[in-house]
């Protein structure tokens, strides 16, 4: 088990993941019962940055991740993570911080700036000198190596999930049970 699942829209804390000092400070805060906020805080943290295909923020470009997150979340787009959510995130970074996952977020921005030339295209936009700025041969051209690029991405979500499989067992995947949860203190 990872130290969070996503399961859907619903981010599962496995509960190793409150042996993190980071995450443990989010959750001892939420003084409340249910830890409504200190699920939502961590489950930010998660959304915002596991690579994984399984998160489903990850179809949205950079631009728009972080706003459809806080509102699903929050429901407030103006929301902004403070100190502690902050640490966190620094935190569940380094344990995503391979040079595949680092390629990976890299390439995902890319392609998420292809797609806008590709959703912006003007046949009808001229130059200084009246001529077309786009070509039909340009795109044509362009959009046979889109497909080389969608299986290229295929590939290193593939090759970033096998990195981190491989991280997971070489720690030894042990596991706590449900009832075993860190102190509080």
């Amino acid at each position: 088990m990872e130290l969070f699942d996503i399961e859907g829209t619903n981010v599962v804390l496995n509960p190793d993941s409150l042996f993190i000092p980071e995450f443990k400070r989010l959750w001892n805060r939420d003084k409340t019962k249910q830890k409504d906020m200190a699920t939502a805080e961590i489950a930010y943290v998660v959304f915002m940055h596991n690579l994984s295909k399984e998160n489903p923020y990850n179809a949205y470009s950079d631009r728009d991740k972080e706003g459809k997150i806080k509102n699903d979340l929050f429901g407030d787009q103006s929301w902004k993570p403070d100190k502690l959510v902050k640490e966190a995130e620094n935190r569940y970074k380094e344990f995503q911080n391979t040079h595949s996952a680092r390629l990976l977020h890299g390439a995902r921005t890319a392609a998420d700036r292809l797609a806008e030339y590709f959703e912006n295209i003007d046949f009808t936009q001229l130059d200084n000198y009246g001529r077309p700025v786009y070509s039909a041969k340009e795109l044509s051209s362009n959009l046979k190596d889109v497909s080389n690029i969608v299986k290229s991405l295929n590939q290193l979500q593939e090759q970033v999930e096998k990195e981190q499989l491989e991280a997971k067992t070489a720690r030894g995947d042990s596991e706590i049970g449900t009832y075993e949860m860190p102190n509080e203190g």
